[in-house]
């Protein structure tokens, strides 16, 4: 599939294309996000998306030179950024413009010829696309427990729970992984089952089971 990757002209000017190019997709999500409560902190629009996930959407940039590049536009006053994630673990960044680059946030972009830009011709990973989201934070957990389990089984029944069972879970992941050794530890996939929702047991560790046991 084409995707076409725009840019503003004054921008690319003052800042080079790479930059612009990189403020246009920050500022489609800001805009795309408008009005949603949940990407809505500190009085502004954000947008979310770690510098691996915008790879992705531009593979002619390194990772590394994305993550640069990020940085140096925070460091220019062009963005600002911050983290509002649930998970204290969870470092991905939240991006929004800043005075210097909100002027143009509402001025519809025009190619060429004159024309308004169709948004449908822009296509960049949703920084809000739950699957990138919770695949990560599926891959995180899954390290967290130690990889115990049939990654297969746990990824189906990963994707038939909530979002608060998800932040759960990930509460109390440490708190029952340390709580045994690990042979003594539920396979993941017997963990995070939504029909036993066993994330919810009192933790008891493995020697206090047996004492219970044993009275």
């Amino acid at each position: 599939m084409n995707i076409a990757h725009a840019f503003n002209v004054e921008e690319a000017e003052k800042y080079g294309v790479n930059k612009a190019i990189l403020l246009q997709h920050i500022r489609f999500w800001v805009s795309e996000n408008k009005g949603k409560k949940s990407h809505t902190h500190d009085s502004k629009t954000w947008m979310y998306q770690s510098a691996a996930d915008m790879h992705k959407h531009f593979p002619y940039w390194s990772r590394l030179k994305i993550h640069r590049m990020l940085a140096s536009m925070e460091e220019d006053g062009l963005i600002a950024s911050g983290n509002y994630n649930k998970l204290g673990f969870d470092r991905t960044k939240w991006y929004t413009l800043t005075d210097t680059t909100q002027c143009s946030f509402e001025s519809p972009l025009t190619v060429q010829n004159g024309t308004k830009r169709d948004v449908d011709s822009e296509q960049p990973i949703p920084d809000n696309n739950t699957n990138n989201k919770t695949d990560n934070m599926f891959e995180d957990y899954w390290a967290m427990y130690g990889r115990k389990g049939s990654k297969q089984i746990a990824k189906r029944y990963w994707s038939k729970l909530s979002e608060d069972d998800k932040v759960d879970i990930g509460k109390t992941i440490i708190p029952y992984t340390m709580s045994r050794d690990k042979k003594y530890c539920l396979d993941f996939q017997g963990y995070i089952n939504p029909v036993n929702r066993r994330w919810e047991d009192e933790i008891i560790s493995h020697n206090e089971h047996k004492k219970r046991l044993s009275i």
